[in-house]
């Protein structure tokens, strides 16, 4: 997560020169994308995972009696552990800076929604990746590319009006704005 957050501060601050406020510096940008990125690495590394949950556990799910609606939460626990780093640094640095409001104790509700969210496409991506074998990689690819167009990067004051409508139109946009919201 950190070389990924070095990679956006250095690109959107220095290479397009593009400030998140007139009065910003560059912490200010790195606990803004730190704030957004929890619940947009979350999802991607739950949406990556998904397609191969039961062609990857076959095995166990022939030979026992395995809940297999389990799979989807099972791997969303497993692949927390980064996404929660993330977000624990983002608590410590933005608490040092006194930028973390009283509204963070409200935390709880975007993460549990955020949970279920992940859970329920992870049912339907993991039936669709029985089907399609190249899913997990296709996943991969969107992912990486949406992220440039996604309110990790961006706010509505960086960009033109027609790019934030194509931002919006990004379905994970609600979900990181709800995080932004309730953090900062």
């Amino acid at each position: 997560p950190f070389l990924q957050l070095s990679i956006f501060v250095i690109i959107v601050t220095f290479v397009f020169n593009i400030k998140i406020a007139p009065d910003a510096n560059v912490f200010g940008y790195a606990t803004y994308v730190l704030s957004g990125l929890f619940a947009w690495q979350f999802m991607q590394r739950n949406f990556e995972a998904a397609p191969g949950l039961i062609r990857d556990r076959i095995s166990i799910l022939t030979q026992a009696a395995y809940p297999i609606e389990t799979l989807p939460l099972t791997a969303a626990i497993v692949n927390s552990v980064g996404p929660v780093i993330c977000l624990l640094v983002y608590l410590i640095i933005a608490g040092m800076n006194g930028e973390l409001s009283i509204g963070a104790l409200a935390l709880p509700i975007p993460l549990l929604l955020l949970v279920i969210l992940a859970n329920g496409l992870g049912w339907l991506m993991m039936i669709l990746g029985v089907v399609f074998k190249d899913l997990k990689d296709i996943v991969s690819l969107v992912f990486s590319l949406l992220v440039f167009v996604s309110p990790v990067l961006l706010n509505e004051s960086m960009v033109s009006p027609e790019v934030w409508r194509a931002v919006l139109l990004n379905p994970l946009t609600r979900s990181i704005i709800c995080f932004r919201d309730v953090l900062n």
